[in-house]
């Protein structure tokens, strides 16, 4: 690798430090909670249980090689597991690869389960949502 080859890496891992420390800034800054990630798998959710803050944005993510969906589990004559006042969750089809975000607003439990494209195949996750203390 050539000098100029050593130095443009060398930048550009920099530079992406530098956006990445930015960004964990501004959610600081901000009193926004840094994004959770859940992750999709064809052997279920990991994690199963989350906790974070009010406000706080919530990724799902497609790790498994099959479109996946992820909603709110339906409980109680399938009226959706969110707080009252809290909007259901919905990703539509996530091809694999693909990432869906939620940014949950109102404190309390939500519900939420992956449905495995073709098979049916359910996994259920819970996200705790958090009063900021």
């Amino acid at each position: 690798m050539t000098r100029a080859g050593r130095s443009a890496r060398a930048w550009t891992g920099a530079a992406a430090v530098a956006v990445a420390v930015a960004g964990v800034s501004a959610c600081a800054e901000s009193g926004t909670p840094p994004p959770a990630e859940v992750r999709i798998t064809t052997a279920g959710l990991d994690p199963v249980r989350l906790e974070t803050a009010t406000g706080g944005e919530v990724r799902f993510v497609n790790r498994s090689d099959r479109p996946q969906r992820v909603v709110s589990l339906g409980l109680d004559g399938d009226a959706p597991a969110v707080p009252e006042g809290a909007a259901p969750l919905d990703s539509g089809r996530l091809v694999a690869g693909a990432t869906f975000a939620a940014r949950l607003e109102v404190p309390g439990e939500y519900v939420v389960e992956a449905v495995l494209a073709g098979t049916g195949t359910r996994t259920v996750t819970t996200i705790e949502v958090e009063e900021p203390s």
